[in-house]
C-alpha cells in the first residue's frame, strides 16, 4: 500500500455480535491482514481466581500489540486491545458470585482493571485510525447473559466515544450489508467484491448482494 497511509481499522463489539465474521470478510475484501488473538494461548490455567479478569487481558494485550506491530502496511483488528479488558470489566461489574475472603480479590481486580483501562486506551488512540462498533442486539442474547453483554457493549461504546478516534456504529443486519457500509464509510480498498468475500468466509453461496457500487457490485 505504498503511497497511502496504512489503514488500521479496529472492529469492536460485545461477544456474539459477529466481529470474527465481519473482520474476516473485511480482510478478504481489502486484502489487509486480520489481527486476532488465539484463545488457546491466552487462556489461563483452570481454577485461577483472577484468570479471566487479570491474566487473560494481559496475555491478550501482549499478543495483540506484538501482532499489530508486525503489520506495517495496515490491518483489520478483530476485537482490538480494548476487547479483553472490556469483557473483564463487564464480568467484574455483573458478577454476583462471592466466597469468603473474596473481597481481597475484588479490590485487586477493580484496581488492576482501572489501571489496565488506561494502558489499553492509550494504545488504542495511538494505534488505530478508526473504529467500527457492532451493535449488541438484546434479542440475540441468552436471557441469563443480557446484563453482561449489555454492559460490555456500553463499556466499549463509552471508551470509543472518549477516545477521540473516529468510529462508526454498525447496525444490526446481514453481514454483506454491514461490510459494504464499512467499506463505503471508510473508503477502503477492494481486492474482491463484498458478496464474494462474505460468501467465502461464511461458506454459503446464497449471500444477498449489497447495494450497487460496492466493490464490483
Amino acid at each position: 500500500m505504498s503511497g497511502a497511509a496504512a489503514i488500521r481499522l479496529a472492529v469492536t463489539g460485545a461477544p456474539g455480535t459477529g466481529t470474527s465474521t465481519v473482520t474476516a470478510a473485511l480482510s478478504t475484501v481489502t486484502g489487509l491482514p486480520r489481527i486476532a488473538v488465539d484463545p488457546v494461548t491466552t487462556a489461563p490455567p483452570p481454577g485461577r481466581r483472577l484468570g479471566t479478569t487479570v491474566e487473560v487481558p494481559v496475555r491478550a494485550f501482549e499478543q495483540r500489540v506484538d501482532n499489530e506491530a508486525r503489520q506495517l502496511d495496515g490491518f483489520i483488528s478483530d476485537g482490538t486491545v480494548l476487547h479483553e479488558w472490556a469483557i473483564a470489566e463487564a464480568i467484574r461489574q455483573t458478577s454476583r458470585n462471592s466466597r469468603p475472603g473474596d473481597w481481597v480479590f475484588r479490590i485487586f481486580e477493580k484496581r488492576f482493571l482501572a489501571a489496565h483501562a488506561g494502558i489499553v486506551s492509550r494504545h488504542a488512540r495511538a494505534t488505530y485510525t478508526a473504529f467500527v462498533h457492532l451493535r449488541f442486539e438484546p434479542s440475540t442474547a441468552d436471557a441469563d447473559n443480557i446484563d453482561f453483554h449489555g454492559r460490555a457493549d456500553r463499556i466499549l461504546l463509552d471508551t470509543l466515544h472518549s477516545s477521540g478516534v473516529p468510529y462508526l456504529v454498525a447496525g444490526v443486519g446481514d453481514v454483506a450489508a454491514i461490510v459494504a457500509h464499512i467499506v463505503d464509510s471508510f473508503h477502503l480498498p477492494c481486492s474482491t467484491s463484498v458478496a464474494e468475500a462474505v460468501s467465502a468466509v461464511s461458506g454459503s453461496r446464497e449471500i444477498p448482494d449489497p447495494p450497487s457500487g460496492f466493490c464490483g457490485q
